[in-house]
């Protein structure tokens, strides 16, 4: 007994040794934790940094990011958490009833709108939507002239499809407020917007189609649902816009192991022993008639459209589809790797069909500012709008409050004044068009 305290002295010891060891060289392989991480370097000692206390600030971020076997305590303790409890560290994800399991954003759509994102107002978010369908209209018509066809694809939500499932609304205290989905739907019809609503018809069948349409573990639509949806998604583009597009043949519905996303959320949870995933049914895609041709496509949107890219041959289907990630990241795209480096008027020209592709919890942020930046480029010369940019960046300089902002800006993003200043008035024009430019405000009168 008298050995007890110097074993486990030299046990704690080892144990702390191979934690260092393993955060330096990585000598034990294990597997990734899922989700979204990020690198942090081990910040350099100056006098500056010891003395202002950032660099102590600094290195304890460094080591609870950098320890060894970081991964398997995490997991474990995760384990401990929803074991135990039926709760989960991840808060972007909330477990509902039955087994389901919701992103937390969905949940606070469905009992509060997601309106406490961008305003407290309601009204101020109408006004977004209304202007955004207006903008939306008028693009869509431009767009046409040169023969390209413009559309949306409203996607599911797990809240709108699966409500009774969500968990209770005990935490939800704001009061409700707008919520995308409806409102826009009813404006795409006002301003004569093309779209097709998955959304709805995923509702009027989900009690009569032998495959779930979203799992219990995934927050997207199923493999096997959006395989199915996206034949629809393309007749419904040849009906708009008459660029023919070679027909599919889908398989007969198979059981197989869960596939990519369909237990997505599940994953999140970073445990050492998941919950059991039961086999899906899947089903197969193949090209029934390549003598039709091969129109050219672009999406914009959230990332429900990653299904459609696992399960349909789409080099083969489309002269090329270009996915702008959020109007964002380019995928599909050998040349550009955002949206950025891209002549955006001059690729929609190009394009036979543009879909901008949203779930019902992502229309708040339709287009993610592609509607106004393009209607802008194609009603006004560069010219023109570098003029109304100038005139932006002079109403900054000439108010101390918001210059003095970009001042604090700047010096936290490590750019000039100068830039910031032009970021700004880049966000001005793309997300309030209407305010500097006549024939824009004027498209939402017509």
């Amino acid at each position: 007994m008298r050995n007890v305290p110097k074993i486990l002295t030299i046990a704690t010891m080892l144990m702390l040794l191979l934690t260092m060891a393993q955060g330096l060289w990585h000598f034990v392989p294990v597997k990734s934790l899922t989700g979204v991480s990020y690198d942090c370097e081990m910040p350099k000692l100056t006098m500056r940094t010891y003395v202002d206390g950032s660099w102590q600030a600094e290195m304890d971020r460094y080591a609870r990011r950098s320890f060894g076997f970081r991964e398997y305590s995490i997991r474990l303790y995760n384990q401990y958490v929803w074991s135990c409890y039926r709760h989960t560290t991840n808060k972007g994800v909330v477990p509902g009833r039955k087994g389901y399991i919701y992103e937390r954003y969905f949940v606070e759509d469905y009992y509060e709108s997601r309106m406490y994102k961008y305003t407290d107002d309601p009204a101020v978010l109408l006004e977004k939507f209304e202007c955004e369908a207006a903008r939306l209209g008028k693009l869509q018509s431009l767009l046409k002239e040169y023969g390209t066809t413009l559309f949306v694809a409203v996607l599911p939500g797990k809240d709108v499809l699966y409500p009774e499932y969500l968990p209770p609304r005990d935490t939800m205290t704001r009061t409700p407020g707008p919520r995308a989905y409806p409102e826009y739907l009813r404006l795409f019809d006002k301003y004569g917007v093309n779209y097709i609503d998955v959304m709805g018809w995923f509702k009027n069948i989900r009690d009569e189609v032998p495959y779930e349409l979203m799992t219990k573990h995934g927050t997207h639509w199923s493999n096997i649902a959006s395989t199915y949806a996206f034949d629809s998604i393309m007749r419904y583009m040849q009906s708009i816009g008459g660029a023919p597009i070679r027909p599919v043949q889908i398989s007969e519905p198979y059981y197989d192991e869960v596939r990519k996303p369909d237990a997505d959320l599940v994953e999140l949870f970073n445990l050492v022993v998941a919950p059991r995933q039961p086999r899906c049914k899947y089903a197969d895609v193949r090209i029934a008639d390549t003598s039709q041709g091969r129109p050219k496509l672009i999406v914009i949107g959230d990332s429900f459209f990653w299904n459609v890219t696992y399960n349909y041959p789409i080099d083969s289907l489309f002269g090329y589809i270009h996915y702008w990630f959020y109007n964002n990241t380019v995928y599909f795209d050998p040349e550009h790797d955002n949206t950025s480096q891209i002549d955006i008027v001059q690729a929609v020209k190009d394009a036979d069909y543009v879909m901008l592709s949203y779930c019902t919890g992502q229309l708040y942020d339709l287009g993610n500012e592609f509607i106004g930046k393009t209607l802008v480029a194609m009603m006004y010369s560069e010219e023109e709008i570098a003029a109304v940019r100038e005139d932006i960046c002079a109403e900054i300089r000439s108010d101390e409050k918001w210059y003095r902002q970009l001042q604090e800006k700047s010096e936290e993003l490590g750019i000039t004044v100068e830039q910031a200043m032009l970021d700004d008035a880049n966000y001005l024009i793309q997300t309030h068009p209407e305010w500097y430019f006549v024939k824009v405000k004027e498209c939402q009168h017509e």
